[in-house]
């Protein structure tokens, strides 16, 4: 018996051993290895530097720093290295409202509009109540906004009601109908949040969370007044953008202050925020240092919205991520970092990737999948429809509707083209369907697509943070002509400034006559240059964080553009049959007439002026 015992107590060792593994089938005493090993293959190659943090049951199974922080100086990035959490951030104001919640100060299904000042709301186009899920979901049925949310002084930075007053967006949808996903109705909750506590958002979660957790490398004021020694090494590291081939170029904006902060202004170590994913996986038997109850915490993370074919998509303002196992999660991008909180509540374990690129997405998007595995469709044989049926133009829910940015919304419009009967290409990726109407990237994303079906027509497609929509055929028409449109008036306005210069050229040596119809006609064309370089340069500063405000004499100059042209127009035509013209001259005035019409219709069109 004691021979036998002896014998078999190795193997019972090795057997726990071998249950110790991560859902993906990684041994636990290898995972350091496998962690190093696959990110090796994209830090210098498409990544600068990188934190990744894994936690189970509590324990720091991994915290690992890789690349480097400052490429320049060759500044390495260490576990104290921070960085900026961008929309994950909004963990915390979700965090932050279920703690009301539980006091009983707040109630999700309720009117926002009950806590908050009397006329708060401007530009509401439906009586239809707002509830905080509304928020947590992302429906509330508010259009994008590309001004006010960033900013690249830190004392441009003003209060939070009076920055989500500047920046309010219109209300385009009925609530509950489409996924748009909002920093303004995140920042909206933190508003909230800030009103019931009788105290700024930032030091509520400095008190209620941060000091709670002994999260001392972390702050979300921003510009980080709250904390002192993260804003001194906030300036050691640096943002990279990067290609396949390992070259990298810094960020042109060394530092981005996000205005609506609580929507993702967090900026600390990822062992800090390992912290936080732990509270939200209590130990059994122990209670989630947040909360007064674990009820309140499995409320939270309880699904509380679904795609259309039933599959979870969002608890409580926690994106549900399509793994082997449950897990729950949150990506960020700045200006300059990318990052991904995730984490199983069921299996006690979090993954926490931090990175000094943007847009990064093979350690943020690649590194969960290979921890916790990649999902897979239930068993059993079904039939997959074919993907030719889902062709057609989308356009994102989440975008402007209105203003002068309606132009850059039209951008986030693609082509959903099939490749074959089980794969299409969209969003510039591929996506293979794996479940009727479902399709997952091939990529490093890791994207999932649901389509919604309608008496056989496409009614919307779901990813994870926003809806897309047929695109209008009146909409596709109106995109088809302004890109011809302004072509054509490109073109024939650079070849009649070069006509012109050439003229004069010419001339320069004799006495000629411009009559009126020359002259008007020449004001048209010059007037075309200046609008044309007007609208490049307010894409390039609206692209470059400028305010709404320092925007409006962009407005201004098209408003005139239009004044002047409507009097140019209507001279000409006066004096049309009064002045001696050749054939060439006279074509020449219809052109220049025409395209003074084309470009005041784009203007119209794409609301330039407001």
């Amino acid at each position: 018996m004691l021979i036998i015992a002896v014998c078999i107590f190795p193997i019972s060792i090795l057997a726990a051993e071998n249950k110790e593994a991560t859902p993906s089938g990684i041994a636990v005493s290898e995972l350091n290895q496998r962690v190093d090993e696959y990110v090796a293959k994209y830090i210098g190659t498409t990544t600068a530097g990188a934190s990744v943090v894994i936690v189970k049951d509590g324990q720091l199974l991994v915290n690992n720093a890789y690349g480097y922080a400052d490429l320049e100086k060759q500044k390495e990035v260490t576990t104290g290295t921070v960085f900026e959490w961008g929309s994950a951030t909004k963990l915390l104001v979700w965090s932050s409202v279920m703690q009301l919640v539980e006091q009983g100060k707040l109630d999700l299904d309720k009117d926002i509009r009950e806590y908050l000042p009397k006329g708060f709301f401007t530009k509401l186009q439906y009586n239809q109540p707002i509830t905080m899920l509304n928020l947590m979901h992302h429906d509330a049925g508010w259009e994008e906004k590309y001004t006010d949310l960033f900013s690249v002084s830190a004392e441009a930075v003003k209060p939070l009601d009076e920055m989500l007053h500047i920046s309010e967006p219109k209300q385009v949808k009925e609530p509950g109908e489409i996924v748009a996903y909002s920093n303004y109705g995140v920042a909206l909750a933190g508003y909230i949040v800030e009103k019931i506590a009788n105290q700024p958002f930032y030091d509520y979660v400095n008190e209620n969370i941060f000091s709670v957790l002994d999260m001392k490398d972390t702050a979300i004021h921003p510009s980080q007044k709250d904390n002192k020694e993260v804003a001194e090494k906030r300036e050691f590291v640096h943002g990279y953008l990067g290609n396949n081939k390992g070259k990298f170029s810094r960020s042109k904006n060394e530092r981005i202050y996000i205005s609506l902060y609580p929507a993702g202004s967090a900026i600390g170590t990822a062992e800090d925020a390992a912290k936080f994913i732990n509270a939200l996986m209590p130990l059994e038997g122990e209670n989630s240092p947040l909360f007064q109850s674990n009820r309140t915490l499995n409320d939270m993370l309880t699904t509380s919205d679904f795609y259309d074919n039933g599959l979870p998509r969002n608890a409580h303002g926690f994106w549900q991520g399509m793994y082997a196992v449950d897990v729950l999660e949150h990506g960020g991008n700045t200006d300059s970092f990318s990052s991904n909180m995730t984490f199983s509540k069921k299996e006690n374990l979090g993954v926490i990737v931090m990175t000094n690129q943007t847009s990064e997405s093979g350690l943020s998007y690649g590194l969960p999948v290979l921890v916790y595995g990649d999902y897979s469709a239930a068993d059993g044989e079904v039939t997959l429809p074919d993907a030719h049926e889902l062709e057609g133009t989308y356009s994102m829910a989440r975008r402007v509707y209105g203003g002068f940015t309606k132009l850059m919304g039209a951008m986030m419009t693609g082509q959903v083209k099939a490749v074959d009967s089980n794969t299409i290409t969209g969003l510039g990726m591929t996506f293979k369907q794996i479940t009727p109407y479902m399709y997952q990237s091939t990529n490093d994303y890791n994207i999932y697509l649901h389509f919604t079906m309608n008496s056989g027509q496409v009614e919307k497609v779901s990813m994870m943070t926003s809806d897309f929509l047929p695109l209008a055929n009146s909409m596709k028409l109106f995109m088809i002509f302004s890109c011809i449109a302004v072509v054509f008036c490109v073109l024939y306005i650079i070849v009649s400034i070069i006509m012109i210069v050439i003229n004069c050229i010419r001339n320069r040596k004799k006495a000629v006559l411009f009559t009126p119809m020359m002259k008007y006609n020449m004001a048209l064309n010059l007037a075309g240059v200046a609008v044309l370089m007007n609208v490049a340069l307010l894409a390039y500063r609206t692209l470059n964080y400028a305010s709404y405000a320092s925007l409006r004499i962009h407005f201004w100059i098209n408003y005139t553009y239009i004044a002047l042209i409507a009097v140019c127009v209507i001279i000409i035509f006066k004096l049309w049959g009064k002045t001696t013209s050749t054939k060439m001259q006279k074509v020449s005035y219809i052109l220049s007439c025409v395209t003074a019409l084309l470009l005041t219709v784009l203007i119209i069109g794409w609301e330039l002026y407001k």
